[in-house]
């Protein structure tokens, strides 16, 4: 099995992460790093809607950890970047926030899965500078935040470990679909996908095969 690195991050986040026995939370590369984007857009609050349902928090987005030279970035996929990859800090500071604490949770891998990591992680550097999927379609060559992990974290068949779900682009307060995302259909001149196969932050958040091992929101 290989081994996993373990890295204290900086002193800024050693403070911000430390827990009840003083001990710093310690980030590990393929760690999963759920989070609540910052801002009103209307697409966040689509994805918010469409995601949140009945869950914690309401996770719109996702990003893959890595370590480089001792530094900490996350690999993710952004509108309208696509595919980048950004800074610990950065992504932090992007992030929602309650109670002056970043609305971030650090998903990791189950022990069998965990000799899958550096595989999965160069699966996901292959995919930078790829294009954002505004289609939310997983048969392009394009990818949205989990989409992205889906397909970089591949088991030895090169199969995805994380399993697809239906897709729903209804507003779960009517039932109907929401009006955004019949309008964003309408001007990429293609149907809603509606049950289509695809993924979220927040359902993958609650997948079995990970643990939610800290919660940069939670009181320490």
């Amino acid at each position: 099995m290989n081994k996993i690195i373990f890295l204290y991050l900086p002193l800024l986040f050693i403070f911000q992460t430390c827990q009840s026995d003083n001990a710093p939370f310690r980030l590990q590369k393929g760690d999963l790093l759920f989070s609540v984007g910052r801002g009103d857009s209307e697409l966040l609050k689509a994805i918010q809607a469409s995601t949140g349902e009945n869950k914690e928090i309401p996770f719109t987005h996702v990003g893959i950890v890595i370590v480089e030279n001792g530094e900490i970035f996350v690999l993710e996929a952004t509108s309208p970047q696509g595919v980048v990859k950004t800074a610990l800090k950065t992504f932090i500071d992007e992030s929602g926030t309650a109670r002056n604490k970043p609305l971030i949770a650090v998903g990791r891998l189950k022990e069998s899965y965990l000799p899958l990591i550096d595989k999965s992680i160069d699966n996901a550097r292959k995919l930078l500078g790829k294009r954002y999927d505004y289609e939310y379609d997983e048969n392009n060559d394009a990818f949205y935040c989990s989409e992205l992990v889906r397909f970089s974290f591949l088991n030895s068949s090169g199969k995805p470990i994380f399993e697809p779900l239906p897709m729903s682009f209804k507003d779960p307060k009517t039932g109907e679909t929401a009006a955004y995302w019949t309008e964003h259909y309408a001007k990429l001149g293609k149907p809603v996908p509606e049950n289509e196969p695809g993924t979220n932050p927040a359902d993958m958040s609650q997948s079995s095969i990970l643990n939610i091992v800290y919660k940069y929101y939670a009181e320490q």
